[in-house]
C-alpha cells in the first residue's frame, strides 16, 4: 500500500465503510454482550502503516451502568459530550466530574444503595 492509498483508507467515509463491512465481527460486536460497554477508536498513519486502536469501556457507579459515549483522542485526552467544553486526563476523572455536575443522577454517595440506582439522562444516555 502506498501513502496515497493509506491516506484514502483513513478518511472518515472509508473507515465507516470498513466498519460497516465488518459489523458482524466479534471485535466490533463487543457491546452486544453487555449493554453498558462503550468504545472509542483512534487512528493514525505512521511510516506507511495504518494504526487503529479500539478501546472499550464498561463503567459503573455504585454498581449501576454509566452509559455515556466517550472519545479518547490520540493525545490521550478524554472527551464526553455531556461536558463539551472539558477534556479529562482519565475516564475516572471524567466520571468524578459527572458526579459533581449531575449529582441527582448518582444517588446519595456513601448512603447509596448497594444495588443499581436509576439514572437520569442529563449525561446523554447510552453510547
Amino acid at each position: 500500500m502506498n501513502d496515497d492509498e493509506l491516506w484514502a483508507a483513513l478518511t472518515p467515509d472509508s473507515m465507516n465503510e470498513t466498519i460497516a463491512a465488518h459489523a458482524d465481527d466479534d471485535l466490533l460486536a463487543v457491546g452486544d454482550a453487555h449493554d453498558h460497554v462503550m468504545g472509542s477508536e483512534r487512528t493514525a498513519a505512521y511510516r506507511g502503516h495504518a494504526i487503529v486502536v479500539r478501546t472499550t469501556y464498561a463503567i459503573t457507579v455504585d454498581g449501576a451502568p454509566f452509559e455515556i459515549a466517550i472519545n479518547v483522542d490520540n493525545a490521550g485526552r478524554v472527551h464526553y459530550h455531556g461536558l463539551p467544553t472539558r477534556d479529562f486526563r482519565s475516564v475516572i476523572a471524567l466520571v468524578k466530574k459527572a458526579i459533581d455536575v449531575f449529582p441527582d443522577d448518582f444517588g446519595h454517595g456513601h448512603d447509596a444503595p448497594a444495588t443499581p440506582v436509576e439514572h437520569g439522562h442529563h449525561h446523554g444516555g447510552g453510547a
